[in-house]
């Protein structure tokens, strides 16, 4: 099966449902990064390659982190701002 990838430009401004477009959530130690499910330990090495690398890095954290949507949600949003504060953004 392939996998389903958000395109650059104006496609990533609102993009369609990762679930109707085929996508499942990952198992427990894996991840999901580019339109595939891998190991987190790769997942966290191509994310942090891309933020590196990337002209204008940015983090969007998503609905669970911004809305607090559950206790897991405020762990989430720290490591998200160690990130922030961490790697070369402006």
């Amino acid at each position: 099966m392939s996998h389903y990838e958000v395109k650059a430009g104006p496609e990533a401004f609102l993009p369609p449902a990762a679930a109707s477009m085929g996508n499942v959530l990952p198992d427990p130690g894996e991840a999901h990064i580019g339109g595939e499910v891998v190991p987190e330990e790769e997942a966290y090495d191509k994310a942090a390659r891309m933020i590196l690398g990337a002209k204008v890095p940015t983090i969007f954290p998503g609905p669970l982190v911004l809305w607090k949507l559950n206790e897991h949600s405020n762990a989430k949003a720290k490591a998200i701002r160690e990130l922030a504060l961490e790697a070369p953004m402006r």
